[in-house]
């Protein structure tokens, strides 16, 4: 079972409409195309992610940020005072 498993693959295409109807291609039912994927599970993939960079998602302004102050906005109003982009405001 764990050779039938291809990580990183995705089956091509089967259908395609030709003429308003839709043609099933039984030749390429086994054939598979590699596609980028990380080399681990989505969940590993966050914790790595967390571990290595949070501390910079908490001090990198976002654009919304910098379009809010260039318009003198107070930006998204159901943001609350305290809060402007994951840090206090003073």
């Amino acid at each position: 079972l764990a050779d039938e498993v291809l990580w990183g693959h995705r089956f091509t295409p089967l259908l395609s409409l030709e003429e308003g109807f839709y043609e099933v291609d039984y030749g390429g039912f086994h054939h598979t195309v590699p596609v980028p994927t990380p080399a681990c599970s989505a969940r590993q993939l966050a914790a790595a992610a967390a571990r290595r960079d949070a501390h910079l998602y908490w001090s990198i302004p976002s654009r919304l940020d910098e379009a809010a102050a260039a318009a003198g906005g107070d930006g998204d109003p159901e943001m609350s005072p305290r809060e402007s982009n994951g840090t206090l405001a003073s």
